[in-house]
């Protein structure tokens, strides 16, 4: 049964008031009276809400930053792209929901004073974090992960989808499965060749994988690669949306069919992933819940409720579309 301070004030033969002065260390209360109430408490097993010891505290906001690279803040700042605006807006609409003042920086600018820290974006880097756990503050990762540091962790499930991919198409007869992966530095496109790479070696298949360049565009460079390889692909999984739709295009360019002939695969579902031709077959990400959870859990940080670091996934949806058999 849930203990509640009522129940703490009638063991101890003390009022509710004192019970509550005594947990929010607020008012005179007398030591021989503040051992009974805490004596009642151990023996109930109550745990005071560190939320309403916050909402009866005078505190009435908090300063948190969300900090990008150079990149990442200039997506989210000056030419708002289809993932971290979005990332973003769940970040935003729980800050204000909740009393927590939001500014936006990036890596490289003066981040001193705030009371919590979100820190987006494959581009932050262990230092970065190491940087901003010199003030003492609550820091939370999103879309990023990195080994041995404690802090909590924000993430998509992109081992799970890699190997989602490749038994669907396999189920299908596709056996030449080829990935086209991003940078491994960031957690998100590793995660995914992970997964890819393990289903194919569990089916008794070797990994194909060439690196996209999202910045140059290096899509030709890699299909004239593919092609040239004795065992021709027949699917392409792809890093993300981004990726996906350039091999379309380039495999248009050479007068191949999708998916008649090739099955491609994204990954992210950005909004124009289902309004170009063919609509893209890929895995959505939940980007909104994504900053809506870290949000959150900066909230009960700074609280100081569930303290102990987490690592979270959040799983993806397959979704079903015409540029995959």
């Amino acid at each position: 049964m849930s203990k509640k301070i009522a129940d703490v004030a009638k063991i101890a033969g003390v009022s509710i008031s004192t019970v509550s002065r005594i947990i929010n260390k607020s008012g005179y209360v007398s030591e021989k009276t503040r051992k009974k109430v805490l004596r009642a408490i151990e023996e109930v097993g109550y745990k005071p809400s560190q939320v309403a010891s916050y909402l009866a505290s005078k505190r009435n906001s908090f300063n948190c930053v969300v900090i990008g690279g150079n990149l990442t803040y200039k997506s989210i700042t000056q030419e708002p792209d289809e993932f971290y605006t979005v990332i973003l807006k769940g970040i935003q609409d729980y800050c204000s929901n909740n009393n927590m003042n939001l500014d936006i920086k990036k890596i490289g600018d003066d981040i001193k004073g705030y009371d919590g820290y979100i820190l987006i974006g494959g581009e932050i880097t262990e230092k970065d974090v190491q940087n901003i756990r010199f003030f003492n503050k609550p820091i939370v990762v999103v879309d990023q992960y990195l080994p041995s540091l404690k802090v909590d962790f924000i993430l998509t499930d992109g081992f799970d989808a890699g190997v989602y991919a490749v038994r669907y198409l396999y189920e299908r007869g596709i056996r030449r499965i080829y990935h086209i992966r991003g940078p491994l530095a960031h957690t998100g496109f590793k995660d995914r060749y992970e997964g890819y790479s393990s289903a194919m070696e569990e089916l008794g298949y070797f990994p194909k994988c060439y690196e996209f360049n999202e910045q140059s565009d290096n899509t030709d460079e890699i299909l004239d690669k593919a092609f040239a390889e004795i065992r021709k692909p027949q699917a392409f999984f792809c890093c993300n949306d981004t990726a996906a739709r350039r091999v379309i295009l380039s495999l248009k360019k050479r007068k191949i069919k999708v998916p008649e002939e090739i099955s491609v695969i994204g990954f992210d579902d950005i909004l124009s992933a289902s309004i170009e031709e063919p609509e893209l077959t890929t895995f959505k990400i939940f980007k909104y819940e994504m900053g809506d959870i870290a949000a959150k859990r900066l909230f009960n940080l700074l609280i100081k409720e569930d303290t102990h670091p987490v690592k979270t996934y959040i799983f993806t949806e397959f979704i079903k579309r015409g540029s995959s058999i």
